[in-house]
């Protein structure tokens, strides 16, 4: 997929969830369309109408569940430890993207996601096999315990070694990535060079839009809250659409509910994108 896409939801996305059990089924609802539609990046930028210490809460939610998702079943044991944000992982079924697929037996040349730590005074890597692996010409030392990194799988003397890769496959989707921060839609936006696209029920109906939407460009696009939509969310910082976005699409122009909920949106959205 040449297109590079990125969504943008609020950290308020699942605050009308009342439980942590709930709030996971969503954000898997959330991740599965993701992957369905080969999204790259999930933004997540602070709702103003959250206090901050429940949006640090809810945004510090989001971001590891749906990281926790992302990551192969073999890593996760390793890269997340026992939490309550993730106390109902376990009612979860497999994501189900191309890195999750691996068995414990290594293919020469494979591509596999790999958490690599210390062991014993060797760097080695996790890469889901039945041993640890030795890591091909690492020389820095490890700031964190444990990191995530994308290897393949090689060979020397007869003994299977993981090399680190700088980029992930281009042949297929390789998952999604998780950037959340603090700032307003706004501020996180502003100056970023993708195709930006607004989603709210006050805009042109999406087919009038449908030529400025199949561009072959970046793209992001960015929903509202559970409460607020975009242009609430925009006009508590003194800002309007037009200010930040380069269109604006009303996903759904007519529907029987009083309102659509954030999966319901997105894969409309995408959707539409696809018949395009």
């Amino acid at each position: 997929m040449s297109v590079h896409r990125s969504i943008a939801i609020p950290d308020s996305a699942v605050s009308d969830n009342s439980d942590i059990r709930s709030k996971t089924e969503k954000l898997f609802q959330i991740s599965r369309i993701v992957a369905i539609f080969q999204v790259q990046n999930i933004i997540i930028y602070h709702d103003p109408f959250l206090k901050p210490a429940r949006a640090n809460r809810e945004r510090r939610i989001i971001t590891r569940i749906l990281k926790y998702v992302e990551c192969p079943q073999y890593l996760r044991k390793r890269l997340f430890p026992l939490s309550r944000d993730t106390a109902a992982v376990g009612i979860l079924s497999p994501l189900a993207i191309p890195h999750h697929a691996k068995t414990r037996d290594l293919k020469l040349n494979e591509i596999r996601e790999a958490a690599i730590f210390l062991n014993q005074n060797r760097v080695v890597a996790d890469v889901g096999g039945i041993e640890l692996l030795e890591v091909e010409g690492w020389k820095k030392s490890l700031k964190e315990k444990t990191i995530r990194v994308t290897t393949k799988i090689i060979k020397e003397n007869g003994k299977f070694k993981a090399k680190i890769l700088k980029n992930p496959p281009k042949t297929e989707y390789w998952g999604y990535s998780v950037n959340a921060y603090q700032q307003t839609m706004s501020k996180v936006l502003a100056n970023r060079s993708e195709y930006k696209i607004a989603t709210s029920r006050t805009c042109e109906p999406f087919s009038r839009l449908k030529q400025k939407l199949t561009l072959k460009k970046d793209l992001i696009i960015a929903f509202g809250g559970p409460y607020s939509g975009i242009p609430q969310l925009l006009k508590a910082e003194g800002k309007k659409i037009s200010d930040i976005f380069d269109t604006c699409a009303n996903t759904l122009n007519k529907y029987g509910t009083r309102s659509l909920r954030l999966e319901e949106a997105m894969m409309i959205m995408f959707s539409r994108l696809e018949d395009g």
